[in-house]
């Protein structure tokens, strides 16, 4: 436990750090911060909290940085959230409440207005396809061989998936088994797909069942297999204009998480249960992220969590300003998506 005037040196070492980037020695805090205590007490405490693993010395100063262990107390016990402008709530309202057509092409542009705010890569997740309610299916040839899979779901998800065509089957066929699929699977949610349903849809084939139930089986395997959720980037770019990212061996490393789509989905879904989920360097499950802090929280659908945002950035990162604009985000999402897709 920290008494309130190490928990004051502590908060400060770390404010300035965040803005400055540059170790922070006992007389910036004396100058700065703390008035009325001696560079001399200030440093003597600092060397405390050093060794109480608070703060890190570089090797090239003598001024310290905050650990991982003083950011997580700095986030657990002294930062204070941050309110938005009414200027700044203005703007997100604006840019998130406009009409759209396709989620993916929706939630890009969000991941676009977070990066932009914040200057730290911002990474999403679309709203889980199999939480979503089919709106219709569709099944168009493409030519002798193969025939494309149209689903479209309440959450505005189009998925066009390529499939391979029997032989002896025509457009008609195709436009007969659409009819059926969309009479017994709208207003499903791809999850209830289940084994009752697959045969009501095949007794509907009646004779037409020998030649047809292949297609149907493919349709309903594919929508079973479905990818749970797509990811979306936006300011990878950001990340180098910090000082901590200028080396190459770590720039390339950094921009590897940006290349592994699974490693992607493991960060994002990661806080699909939680609200606000901070987890600082070494907290990561991705050693590749050690150097770096992330921010996520999940946004709804009516009752149901649909997704994540998350904020990728430097340790360093304005946690207080980032958690308030992410939980607003997130908040403010939720609202629309609802309003939305549930009425």
């Amino acid at each position: 436990m920290l008494d309130e005037r190490k928990r004051r040196i502590l908060e400060a070492i770390i404010d300035d750090y965040i803005n400055t980037g540059e170790p922070v020695g006992s007389r910036t805090i004396a100058k700065k911060y703390i008035f009325g205590i001696s560079s001399a007490t200030i440093r003597n405490e600092m060397s405390d909290l050093e060794e109480m693993g608070y703060l890190e010395q570089p090797h090239t100063s003598a001024g310290r940085i905050p650990s991982d262990k003083g950011y997580r107390y700095y986030v657990d016990e002294l930062m204070k959230v941050s309110r938005l402008s009414p200027q700044q709530v203005e703007f997100i309202r604006s840019q998130l409440d406009v009409k759209f057509n396709e989620i993916n092409e929706y939630m890009e542009n969000i991941a676009k207005i977070i990066s932009n705010l914040t200057n730290y890569t911002a990474v999403i997740s679309t709203p889980n396809v199999k939480k979503s309610f089919i709106k219709y299916l569709q099944l168009v040839p493409v030519d002798s061989k193969r025939y494309i899979l149209i689903l479209v779901t309440n959450t505005g998800l189009v998925k066009d998936i390529l499939l391979d065509k029997p032989e002896n089957v025509d457009i008609k066929d195709f436009i007969y088994i659409s009819n059926i699929l969309n009479e017994k699977l709208s207003g499903l949610k791809l999850e209830d797909i289940d084994h009752k349903i697959v045969l009501d849809i095949e007794n509907m084939l009646g004779k037409n069942k020998t030649i047809l139930s292949p297609i149907i089986e493919n349709v309903l395997r594919t929508i079973s297999a479905a990818d749970s959720t797509e990811v979306v980037l936006s300011g990878i770019k950001n990340m180098f204009d910090f000082p901590e990212f200028s080396d190459v061996l770590k720039a390339k490393i950094f921009l590897h998480i940006f290349e592994q789509k699974e490693m992607l989905r493991q960060i994002i879904n990661s806080s699909m249960h939680e609200h606000i989920t901070i987890r600082i360097g070494t907290e990561n499950p991705i050693e590749d992220l050690k150097e770096c802090s992330v921010v996520l929280s999940t946004y709804r659908i009516g009752e149901s969590i649909a997704g994540s945002i998350g904020i990728i950035g430097p340790k360093r990162l304005r946690y207080s300003q980032t958690v308030s604009l992410i939980d607003y985000i997130c908040d403010t999402l939720s609202d629309i998506l609802t309003r939305l897709f549930t009425e």
